[in-house]
């Protein structure tokens, strides 16, 4: 069994390289790029941010995330996972600092040469842990103490960097990050408060800007690197406009920032005591709860946000990757590090597929750091006090806290008591004393609180929303004049004699000629369209249907349907496509972004009889507009009930059993809501709930367990850069459905950025967890 797991450890390319295929490689390889490029524009200066609170250098934290990515991506067990700094060590990692270093009466290398001692110890440790299968018990930590130690040091961090932000460090009898920066809360907090007087007005202004412009431009998108935005322009104005400000900058306290990074660091053994043989005991295994836990904790979330089907992490080679990260990264200049949460939803939500990501991201972080490196030394302290201001912000969980206080009331006094001693006593003692009190007492104390069940009755009565749903006055049919029509007539006239609309303009655009097309031309085009379209439309069944011909030419196919569709007053185009050709895809995404027409998308190969309709719906006016028109498109195709699939995500890392069925039910109530006021034809509803981070990953595969004939959603359009921005599952789904798609567009034409960003609130979106 063992030889089996170092066997497993040590193959490179295992299960988690399974989605990058022959197939999918240039696709796959690009999204994980694109992936790799955004974390890293992120991290960089989160992890200067780190680095410079844990009383190490800035060029460290750059060197540790760029290498822990790396090492983790090749030995650990997670597909998606992002290694790099954490905010849970860093009252760790100062103490060790202070405790060894200047302020003890050591050195620097003395105390960075310790810190990379205990950290290989901690790295041996947790490869035995992996290679023993023991990864699964690092589970069994309760949620109450997870969710107590995030807060304890969300605390610490918040308050122990306070200084940075108030400016105090302008000052010769402050400056540095000495003690007084890394030292205990208590006397942080007390040094902050005793000296307000000296309070730079300006480094607040800088340090709370800094805050708010990350803070929300990550509400916006996640494809904003913010904290490098946030950074570089607090810098900008703090180097021009507050020049003369005494705003204390990096280069202040650390000098120049170099760009080789590279720099071994051997481990420094000191004078042996009961002391240090203590403390090196002590600073091992809590780098090893903190890598074990938090690295898990993360594994776990990833494959939710990723919506993982196929393999899912291996807790025990993700230990024996965790080993391996505290033991080369602090080796190599660096310090110990292991799953960051933010970075990883962050990648996630970005694109990543496969391990590759995280290659990518070290590389370019590297890279990125080596241009800008002699820029860092401009930044403001108070920018890195704003940047950790945030993480400690993002780690405090709202919904995680509330969870644990309706479990039970044992479970509410273990977080709050970690909560509390983490930042009164020391890290470790806080979380072994509440893990001792918790193996002690969890028999008689542990036992959950019963919630009621609610059962909602799901009903269809409402009002109508449109005149005329699951019908049309105009349908536009764009053919190629060849072989490949044949589908799309076919499929046209069925949905003729469904009664869909009764006019059909078929339309050809051919490329632009050196002189204009002559009459007998264009008529002789009509006639072939008119001949082929014959042979699928019978007059005598499909009644009252007329049938229209149009030749136009132009060098853009898409400004010339565009054009034609403003024209002719038509509500719908119907667009084929085959299965080994994009254009036709992109060309029905450009045409539901852009016109006032619905899109009807109709691949290759696909039945003309429809018998399942499944509608994705998010509780908004135009998915109840599509809810409408698919129980309108129903009714005339003779069915007596559709499928309503929503689509949600419960973002809290840490969830009991309880409050997973609670938010079931929240759903179903909302759905119940939002059902009252439509007009479902006489048609039954069936709600459909899936928990997915990734919405057209999850209703394609839906749609195929389903086995779905047609999907109809709305559409409110959007421009390119919104959906560059921001997305459109509409757009994905178009992308990549493999069956027939219909974007129903009752709500405008185009949306632009601002309109978009208003219509979704985004200022109430919440951003990335830290960890």
């Amino acid at each position: 069994m063992i030889l089996q797991r170092l066997k497993l450890f040590n193959t490179f390319f295992d299960s988690r390289w399974e989605d990058l295929t022959r197939e999918t490689w240039i696709q796959t390889t690009y999204r994980d790029f694109s992936a790799g490029l955004i974390v890293a524009l992120t991290a960089i200066p989160m992890a200067m941010g780190f680095s410079m609170a844990m009383g190490l250098r800035p060029e460290q934290g750059i060197i540790a995330g760029a290498l822990a990515c790396a090492v983790g991506r090749t030995w650990g067990g997670s597909k998606y996972q992002v290694y790099g700094p954490t905010a849970a060590f860093i009252p760790l990692i100062a103490g060790l600092m202070a405790k060894y270093g200047e302020a003890g009466g050591g050195t620097f290398p003395e105390a960075h040469g310790f810190l990379v001692l205990v950290s290989i110890i901690a790295g041996v440790i947790l490869m035995l842990m992996g290679v023993f299968g023991l990864g699964k018990y690092a589970k069994l930590v309760p949620n109450s103490i997870v969710v107590g130690f995030t807060v304890g040091i969300a605390a610490v961090i918040a308050l122990t960097n306070v200084e940075d932000i108030l400016g105090l460090e302008n000052f010769k009898d402050l400056l540095g990050q000495d003690e007084n920066i890394t030292g205990g809360f208590v006397h942080n907090v007390t040094l902050a408060f005793s000296n307000l007087n000296l309070i730079n007005g300006w480094s607040v202004l800088i340090g709370l800007g800094t805050f708010v412009l990350t803070k929300y431009l990550l509400r916006v998108s996640v494809f904003i690197p913010a904290p490098l935005i946030a950074i570089a322009t607090s810098t900008v104005v703090a180097a021009t406009l507050l020049g003369d400000k005494g705003i204390i900058v990096v280069g202040d306290i650390y000098g120049s920032i170099p760009n080789h990074f590279f720099v071994f660091t051997p481990p420094v053994l000191p004078g042996m005591t009961s002391g240090v043989i203590i403390d090196i005991i002590y600073f091992a295994l809590a780098i090893v709860f903190v890598s074990g836990v938090e690295s898990l904790l993360c594994s776990s979330m990833a494959d939710r946000l990723a919506d993982n089907r196929k393999t899912p992490f291996n807790p025990d080679k993700e230990f024996w990757g965790q080993g391996l990260v505290q033991i080369i990264v602090p080796l190599v200049n660096g310090f110990p590090c292991t799953g960051a949460l933010a970075r990883t939803a962050t990648s996630i939500k970005a694109g990543a597929v496969t391990p590759l990501a995280g290659y990518f991201k070290a590389i370019l972080k590297l890279a990125l750091a080596y241009y800008i490196a002699s820029y860092l030394e401009l930044v403001p302290m108070a920018c890195i006090g704003g940047i950790l201001l945030w993480v400690a912000s993002n780690m405090f969980k709202p919904a995680e806290i509330k969870e644990v206080l309706k479990h039970n009331k044992f479970h509410a006094s273990l977080m709050l008591y970690t909560a509390i001693m983490v930042p009164m006593t020391d890290f470790l003692t806080g979380v072994l004393s509440a893990l001792i009190l918790y193996a002690v007492l969890f028999k008689f104390l542990d036992k959950p609180v019963k919630r009621e069940e609610h059962l909602v009755e799901i009903t269809g009565e409402a009002q109508k929303i449109m005149a005329s749903p699951g019908q049309f006055n105009c349908v536009t049919v764009p053919l190629s004049m060849t072989d490949e029509d044949a589908e799309l007539l076919h499929y046209a006239s069925t949905l003729a004699a469904r009664d869909i609309a009764k006019k059909f303009h078929f339309v050809h655009v051919i490329p632009p000629q050196k002189q204009p097309m002559r009459p007998k031309q264009e008529e002789s085009i009509k006639r072939r369209i008119y001949e082929e379209v014959e042979k699928y439309f019978d007059a005598a069944a499909i009644e009252g249907v007329t049938l229209s011909a149009h030749v136009m030419s132009g060098a853009s196919r898409l400004d010339k349907l565009i054009e034609y569709t403003v024209t002719s007053n038509s509500d719908l185009i119907l667009l084929g496509h085959r299965k080994s050709r994009t254009g036709q895809r992109s060309l029905g995404r450009r045409l539901a972004m852009v016109t006032n027409a619905s899109v009807w998308m109709v691949p290759e190969d696909t039945a003309r009889d429809i018998k399942r309709i499944m509608v994705p719906i998010d509780f908004s006016q135009p998915s109840a507009d599509s809810l409408s028109q698919a129980t309108a498109l129903a009714k005339l195709h003779g069915l007596s009930e559709i499928t309503a699939v929503h689509v949600y995500f419960d973002d809290s890392t840490v969830r009991y059993e309880e409050h997973i069925s609670e938010i079931k039910w929240h759903e179903v109530h909302a759905f119940e809501e939002f059902l009252s006021s439509i007009d479902t034809h006489g048609i039954t509803i069936k709600p459909d709930f899936v928990e997915s981070s990734i919405p057209a990953k999850a209703i394609l595969r839906r749609a195929k367990e389903l086995e779905a004939d047609l999907i109809v959603m709305s559409t409110r359009g959007h421009s390119n850069a919104v959906t560059i921005l921001l997305g459109s599952v509409t757009s994905e789904l178009m992308a990549d459905s493999p069956i027939p798609i219909v974007a129903i567009k009752h709500f405008g034409d185009k949306l632009g950025l601002f309109d978009t960003l208003i219509a979704n609130r985004f200022w109430e979106h919440s951003e990335p967890k830290t960890s």
